[in-house]
């Protein structure tokens, strides 16, 4: 068996548990009090970020090709829809039964919280103490990049 399907089917497998994991989250009848600290965990985050990246914390990610958008549109439902809502608003299906408020990528005040650079990073290595996973472990560098740029196309919408 060659490397990369061996490599795609690791990347079903993960989704697959995701699903999975994300579909036993939601059988709660309960809604989960708002996280009290999730403002404090993500200024937290964000001071991290700004340590780690330094002076290129604020550098802007290049403008997405088209191939990139397309790639990220397959890639969100897969990953990102359950939590954030299939027009990323926030209100995903199992959003209720988590602790702290899954981000609105349309809201530009929350999209202007972290940086461009940040934002990418959360993809890469999640949120600790949420239940944002990281997918660098998961997803090919190419794919989190282009899901990061279908995500940032959603800001403002509506």
């Amino acid at each position: 068996m060659s490397n990369a399907r061996k490599d795609n089917i690791c990347l079903y497998i993960m989704l697959l548990l995701f699903g999975l994991l994300m579909i036993l989250s939601a059988c709660t009848t309960e809604s989960k009090p708002i996280d009290p600290t999730q403002q404090q965990r993500m200024s937290e985050l964000r001071k991290r970020f700004k340590n780690e990246l330094g002076e290129k914390y604020d550098l802007s990610i290049p403008a997405a090709t088209a191939a990139q958008l397309k790639r990220g549109a397959e890639l969100y439902p897969q990953v990102c829809a359950s939590c954030h809502g299939g027009r990323g608003d926030g209100l995903g299906k199992i959003s209720e039964g988590l602790a702290g408020n899954p981000t609105s990528f349309t809201d530009p005040e929350q999209a202007a919280f972290f940086s461009e650079r940040a934002r990418l990073g959360i993809i890469r290595k999640g949120v600790p103490g949420t239940p944002m996973m990281g997918w660098q472990n998961v997803l090919t560098e190419e794919d989190i990049q282009a899901l990061y740029c279908y995500i940032r196309s959603l800001i403002g919408q509506k």
